[in-house]
């Protein structure tokens, strides 16, 4: 009998991670695109592909388009999320949000192929795609089929716990009483968030344009229209940072100027340098929210100043000397309070 080491449990966490994200989609569109290539022959050349709020087809595209959607969105999304995620996983990093983003990668599969496929077959023998039956058995099957692939593929997953380093506030920086200390620094998006991001944003942008392209509802074309340029607008903000530690607290400013964050010297009871994972940790690039009550501008994995406000909440942002930006922010706290 052998023991499991530190390492095996790792491994396990990646390749089950690779099993639900990537070979489970694979196996999933495979035999949905089988199965609609068996059926081209049966369905009529030009095929329904979309359904009012009622329901009822009302736009079509050839047949043939039909399995290359679902190979472009049942295993394209699933890839896009595995190979955004894959990088952090063999870092180390940890998290339920990992375990999640596998189960989600899953259920869009399964989502979509199903969608596509029963969407397919319930149109072969018409001799029109406008003769397509409602759409509402395939969207239920679909449904039931991607929340029962993805509850499945979360507990095929083992569990994850993110690593969270005791934070010790940071021993303060000698001061004089009138002495004057600036810290600033500039801190920007590592170059995996920021491709995830980007790339992210653009796969919207191309589905908006797709939408007006395609001659769908105006309502659904403007809907996501503007869900990407609010996306433009926040990721052109949250990409770099300006950081700085004066007498009057911690600001973190983007460099277009908003958003703006402020922790006034005041509200600080403490600060610490602390190392962060941000998809274990925040399930994310930008700005984030997580648990123990912690907001954060989070840019990138590795330190960041954490600040301990007086409400018991947390700010972070990740920036580079963290540590002695916590120490001047320390030592200018302690010397407020030994004026007062």
């Amino acid at each position: 009998m052998t023991n499991a080491t530190p390492a095996d449990g790792a491994d396990l966490v990646v390749r089950r991670f690779v099993l639900v994200a990537v070979w489970l989609p694979v196996a999933l569109v495979a035999i949905g695109v089988a199965v609609q290539l068996v059926l081209l022959p049966q369905v009529p050349s030009t095929v329904a592909v979309h359904w009012n709020a009622a329901g009822e087809a009302d736009r079509f595209a050839p047949a043939w388009t039909q399995p290359l959607m679902t190979v472009a969105l049942g295993l394209g999304i699933p890839l896009l999320i595995a190979l955004s995620t894959l990088p952090g996983l063999h870092r180390g990093e940890r998290g339920a949000t990992y375990r999640l983003l596998g189960a989600t990668a899953a259920a869009t599969s399964a989502l979509t192929t199903v969608a596509f496929t029963v969407t397919f077959a319930v149109q072969a023998g018409l001799d029109s795609g406008g003769d397509a039956p409602t759409v509402w058995v395939a969207l239920v099957a679909a449904v039931a089929a991607a929340a029962l692939v993805g509850i499945a593929a979360w507990f095929v997953q083992p569990r994850q716990h993110a690593a969270h380093a005791t934070t010790v506030p940071a021993t303060p920086l000698a001061l004089a009483a009138n002495e004057r200390a600036v810290w600033v620094r500039a801190t920007a998006m590592n170059t995996g968030g920021a491709i995830v991001v980007v790339v992210s944003v653009l796969v919207l942008a191309v589905v908006a344009a797709s939408v007006w392209l395609t001659g769908a509802e105006t309502t659904i074309a403007w809907v996501l229209t503007g869900v990407t340029a609010l996306l433009v607008a926040f990721t052109a903000t949250t990409l770099a940072f300006h950081v700085r530690v004066d007498d009057t607290g911690l600001h973190v400013d983007s460099v277009l100027g908003i958003p703006r964050f402020h922790v006034p010297l005041s509200d600080v009871v403490s600060a610490a340098r602390v190392d962060v994972n941000p998809m274990g940790e925040f399930g994310g690039w930008g700005l984030r929210l997580s648990t123990g009550r912690r907001f954060g501008v989070v840019l990138r994995a590795g330190e960041a100043i954490e600040v301990l406000r007086g409400s018991g909440k947390r700010f972070v942002v990740t920036v580079d000397d963290a540590g002695t930006g916590a120490a001047l922010l320390e030592a200018l706290v302690a010397r407020a309070a030994a004026r007062s």
